[in-house]
This record gives structure tokens, sequence and C-alpha cells, in this order.
């Protein structure tokens, strides 16, 4: 291999786990909060119906119901599946990496050819390569997990104001 370094390499080894590591934490958040925030929702359903009778559903209560309920669980479970296809490309037609790191089986023709592609490649080039497009394969995580939680509060608060004003009504009667 050409271009290994005593410390560059360990350096871009470490920073590379962290990056992979900080990816990993977004899916495990995203999975903690969306379980936390399904038994919240049931919680505060339980508690809408002890306060008395429900409206006549229509089919505005219905969207906004799911629009409400549904839609932020499906922003968590978006945050476990964007995939190292969906981050940028970062000058795949150059010579900047050989992609030897992260291997696509589809593009491996044999163990030979493998080892001969990784002998003739500079490491650091190719861990550099990993550490960027995961790092931005966290970004799209961070950001789609940002957006999930953003709406589970609008959902809580539009759920509160909801559960606030059939109590209001209720002591109106």
């Amino acid at each position: 291999m050409t271009g290994t370094d005593e410390t560059t390499l360990p350096f871009l080894m470490a920073s590379l786990k962290e990056v992979q590591d900080t990816t990993r934490a977004y899916d495990t958040k995203a999975q903690i909060v969306g379980i936390g925030y399904i038994f919240t929702v049931k919680v505060i359903f339980e508690l809408g119906s002890e306060i008395g009778d429900r409206p006549a559903v229509d089919l505005a209560i219905v969207i906004l119901a799911w629009l409400i309920v549904i839609f932020p669980i499906v922003l968590f479970g978006a945050v476990l599946y964007p995939t190292r296809k969906v981050s940028p490309r970062l000058g795949e037609k150059g010579s900047h990496a050989a992609h030897t790191f992260y291997v696509e089986p589809e593009h491996v023709l044999d163990v030979d050819a493998y080892l001969a592609t990784v002998e003739a490649n500079d490491p650091k080039k190719e861990v550099a390569y990993e550490i960027l497009k995961t790092a931005s394969l966290r970004e799209i995580k961070r950001r789609r997990f940002l957006r999930a939680l953003w709406a589970a509060a609008i959902s809580f608060f539009v759920l509160f104001l909801g559960q606030l004003l059939r109590v209001e009504g209720m002591l109106a009667m």
C-alpha cells in the first residue's frame, strides 16, 4: 500500500470509527424515541377518552389524527433507512478513492482482484473517502431525527390543546 503514515492512518481510522458510531447512534435514538412516542400517545388517548364523549368522527378528524399521530412515527422510521447510496457523491469518477474500504459485493469480481486494488491504492485516501461519505450520511440522519422530534413536539401540543378544549367544553356544561 502506498502512503501509509504512522500517525495519519490511525487518526483517520479513529475518525471513521467516530463517524460510524455517531451514525449508528441516530438509529438507536430514533428507535428509542419512536417507541417512547408510541407509548406516550397511547397514554394521551387513554386520558382523552376519560374526559367525555368524543365528537362525531368525520373525514377531517381522521386525516388530522393520522397527521398528528402517525406522521411523527413515520419520520422516526425515516431516520433508520438512509443508506450510503443517498449520501452525496464524492468524485466517484475521479481518482479520489478506489472504494476498497466499504465494499459493495456486486462490484467485486473476485478476491485476487480486490486484493490487487487494495495494494494499488492509498489507504489514507480510502479512509478519508469513507469518513466524508459516512459523515454526510450522519448529517442526513441528524436532520431527519430533528424533523421527527419537532413533529412529535407539535403533535403533543395539538393533542394537549384538543384535550384542554374538551375539558373546557365539559366544564361549560
